[in-house]
């Protein structure tokens, strides 16, 4: 009976080692997982503080392309305002201008010594009357 004992002892040792070997190795495996889920942790936090900075660069780009945007509209705003002032000033001058057309042609019509001319284009001799000589009129 000696050999069957001892035989039991080396397979209860055997179990034990075998045990041990397997609590080292779940241990180790533990280890290594929970190193990785923190370096994951890590990773995912580094990726979020960079979404966080991206998403507040997005931010300020659209708060810039608003007030650009916002700058355009006041310039196109500003630029009808001219253009209609710029029609509103040229419907004056045209009417100005008429008026003065006006004041010529009743000025020739009752001047008896005035020629005839259209649209404010003079004669060579428009102004003179008959008998005035170059050294009468008054030199300019």
């Amino acid at each position: 009976m000696d050999t069957w004992i001892w035989i039991v002892i080396a397979v209860v040792v055997v179990v034990i080692v075998i045990g041990v070997v397997l609590a080292v190795t779940r241990k180790t495996r533990a280890r290594r997982e929970q190193e990785r889920a923190a370096e994951r942790r890590q990773q995912a936090a580094e990726l979020r503080e960079a979404e966080h900075d991206r998403d507040i660069a997005a931010r300020e780009r659209g708060a810039e392309a608003a007030a650009i945007d916002a700058e355009a509209q006041r310039a196109r705003a500003e630029a009808d305002r001219l253009e209609h002032e710029a029609q509103h000033r040229a419907a004056e001058a045209e009417q100005v201008r008429d008026e003065a057309d006006g004041y010529r042609r009743d000025a020739s019509a009752l001047d008896p010594d005035a020629d005839d001319f259209t649209a404010g284009e003079r004669s060579p001799g428009h102004g003179r009357h008959a008998g005035d000589t170059d050294e009468t009129r008054p030199s300019a």
